[in-house]
């Protein structure tokens, strides 16, 4: 993959971005739903975030200090430890907050230092409730309470069993979509999976980028030999 191809990527990312905020933006004037998020609330990102490789590519292209760098060397160094034993995508989702800890790129104020280039899915996850249920796991709450919870959700409006808003993740998967048919446009396959992750990989340029032309066998063998050759890791979309 060469310098032409990863800006073509990088700028497509941006772009999708920013017209996703248009049309989160034209979506809650006409939906009128309350929203709770905000600066320093940060519990959604205790949550697994998938990514496209696009959009880790323009949050590697725009540089990581130090602190950044040092923080995700060791998220990533959990999250494959973590993945290691676990058996499958429900398991490794299961005990992801315990394991692996909070987002690399949140700061200790509960913000996102990487907010402009936040990917897709951090910009539609909106919540319809106060923050301090987007650090709750409802599996761990008594019955009465969940049912409650869940009882109290507008199902129209929700992702539900969550009470995050629908029509935010309707839309950034549209456009995910979008940057994985433009990978298979540029390459012959998309890459998508975990956002910490494909940040960790995009920062070995040269090595990925190697990867990435010589077609998904190639890739598939870089990402085995960096411990990431997971499903519930990093998915290949080979047309």
């Amino acid at each position: 993959m060469n310098d032409t191809t990863v800006q073509a990527l990088t700028e497509l990312a941006r772009a999708r971005q920013a017209e996703l905020d248009e049309r989160i933006a034209a979506w809650r004037t006409a939906a009128g739903i309350r929203l709770w998020c905000g600066p320093g609330c940060g519990n959604c990102c205790t949550l697994t975030v998938n990514a496209t490789l696009p959009e880790a590519l323009a949050i590697a292209a725009a540089g990581l200090d130090d602190d950044l760098c040092r923080r995700l060397d060791a998220t990533v160094a959990a999250l494959l430890g973590h993945a290691r034993q676990c058996g499958d995508a429900r398991a490794f989702l299961a005990g992801y907050r315990q394991a692996v800890g909070p987002c690399p790129f949140l700061d200790g104020t509960g913000n996102c230092r990487i907010y402009p280039r936040r990917p897709l899915a951090c910009r539609a996850l909106l919540a319809t409730r106060p923050p301090d249920w987007c650090g709750v796991n409802l599996a761990e709450l008594p019955a009465f309470e969940r049912d409650a919870f869940l009882a109290g959700l507008d199902r129209t409006a929700v992702a539900f069993p969550t009470h995050y808003a629908a029509a935010p993740q309707s839309m950034a998967g549209d456009f995910e979509r979008g940057l994985v048919l433009a990978m298979i446009r540029h390459l012959g396959f998309g890459v998508t999976g975990s956002l910490p992750l494909l940040a960790w990989l995009a920062g070995r340029r040269e090595e990925l980028s190697a990867a990435l032309a010589a077609g998904p066998e190639a890739c598939s063998a870089f990402l085995a030999a960096h411990g990431a050759h997971s499903p519930f890791l990093v998915q290949l979309h080979i047309p």
